[in-house]
């Protein structure tokens, strides 16, 4: 009889492994001799909770100190030690890779894999990954970027940025040259290393205090603010983040066509058509580092006041990518439209007004991608040799963007030509071109100069 009622209480408290499951519990691999005493007492806050991994899997033995087989068993993060609680990859775009701690190889990462205090994941070119930590924490991963993640522990919760940019919210980044610590559950910021080692960090919502890796000085961030930090530096005075400044000054009047490559043109004065979608994202972006515009379409107003909306399309379309609503199939007609911005962290902002729509009208739907244009004039090549120790770079940015050369802000004139002289040490010299549009997205050109004497 105690055998049957076991049984049934294993089975119904069984949880299959999906995207449900995957978000309370974490699972752990029984190594050869583990019992389910080992087990608590490796993982679980209190060990004598043993009795917690039976109501949620199917095992051969409640007796705890009887060896189990090779299985995966699946844990409650509340019941798992603070360091041993895993992040979990959420979302990934084209080649995301990891390393697991204290091994030399990197391997092909996959969606919904668990991550450890000390795993790094890195992110090719073109490639992004956005990763979630117990409690809802959130991590997003630029192009190109490397991090280690920490386990979050009481007094200790940081993640370790190698290169590159990240997107975070109440964890904590350190830098080779900062830390960045949140103030608050609500804070967005992004933490971006530069080419000289020297952090930029950027608040969108809420505040964070920076520090210099020795900590003499801390400085409060605010939203809508940024401050930079060179290596064995203070960080400098809190400034308004120039784009969105800029935000009111500028337009959009064409499409970008893919990433990295947008011939969107930035123009002084107005802003999207009047009425028209791209007005709307307009708006509701600026200040905002967008990762997605969400798109949802239905044939009647009324469609959208149901419980669960009646829509013929529902989509979200990557930052870098246009809108494209031809992929809809859409019957002639009119239809109404709604857009709302998903930020970098995975979070989407409120719905745009509903706007009609006739199949056919693509433009009006202006907007994605890096929202200008930049032009390296002089030297027009990526590696150059000179024999002079100074140089100047020159070039063309549009008119109301942000233009930074290795950080530092370069000022251009009202045809948005811009110029800088730099001073080169022997060898080569390594310089990042990086605008920047009011929502955040970049748009950066390396040139490389070796000085000979």
């Amino acid at each position: 009889m105690r055998k049957l009622l076991l049984g049934a209480l294993l089975l119904a408290g069984s949880v299959p492994w999906g995207h449900a499951a995957s978000e309370n519990l974490q699972s752990v691999k029984v190594r050869p001799g583990d019992t389910l005493w080992s087990l608590s007492q490796r993982w679980l806050k209190n060990p004598r909770r043993w009795n917690v991994i039976l109501r949620f899997n199917k095992l051969p033995t409640s007796d705890p100190t009887v060896a189990l087989p090779g299985m995966t068993l699946f844990i409650p993060k509340t019941e798992i030690k603070a360091n041993l609680r895993a992040a979990t990859l959420v979302h990934k775009k084209s080649n995301v890779v990891f390393r697991k701690k204290n091994t030399p190889s990197w391997k092909s990462a996959q969606t919904k894999m668990q991550l450890y205090d000390g795993d790094a994941l890195r992110t090719r070119k073109k490639s992004w990954a956005r990763v979630k930590f117990f409690g809802g924490s959130v991590l997003s991963l630029d192009p190109d970027s490397m991090a280690i993640l920490k386990a979050p522990r009481p007094d200790n919760r940081y993640i370790v940025l190698k290169r590159g940019a990240l997107h975070a919210t109440v964890a904590r980044v350190v830098t080779p040259s900062a830390r960045v610590i949140p103030v608050g559950k609500d804070t967005k910021y992004t933490a971006r290393i530069l080419d000289d080692l020297s952090t930029r960090v950027q608040v969108f919502k809420g505040k964070a205090d920076v520090q210099d890796t020795k900590g003499k000085k801390t400085v409060r961030v605010n939203a809508g603010q940024y401050t930079e930090v060179k290596i064995d530096k203070m960080p400098t005075t809190p400034v308004r983040i120039p784009n969105i400044e800029l935000a009111a000054q500028t337009e959009l009047s064409d499409l970008g066509t893919g990433v990295g490559e947008s011939v969107v043109r930035v123009r002084r004065g107005g802003g999207a058509p009047r009425g028209s979608i791209a007005a709307e994202l307009e708006a509701l972006s600026v200040g905002v580092p967008v990762a997605a515009y969400a798109v949802q379409v239905a044939r009647k107003r009324s469609d959208f006041r149901r419980a669960k909306p009646r829509l013929v399309f529902d989509k979200e379309f990557d930052a870098y990518e246009p809108i494209d609503l031809k992929q809809a199939n859409l019957r002639d007609g009119q239809y109404w439209v709604r857009v709302a911005i998903v930020d970098l962290l995975g979070d989407k902002g409120k719905w745009s007004a509903l706007k009609s729509y006739r199949t056919g009208e693509e433009e009006q739907f202006q907007t994605l991608s890096f929202q200008g244009v930049l032009e390296i004039l002089r030297p027009d090549e990526e590696f150059i040799e000179v024999r002079v120790p100074r140089y100047r770079i020159t070039g063309r940015v549009g008119i109301g963007l942000n233009v930074l050369i290795n950080g530092e802000r370069v000022r251009a004139d009202e045809d948005g030509y811009w110029s800088k002289e730099v001073f080169l040490k022997k060898g080569r010299n390594g310089f990042r071109i990086e605008a920047s549009d009011v929502r955040g997205n970049d748009k950066i050109v390396i040139r490389n100069i070796n000085y000979r004497l």
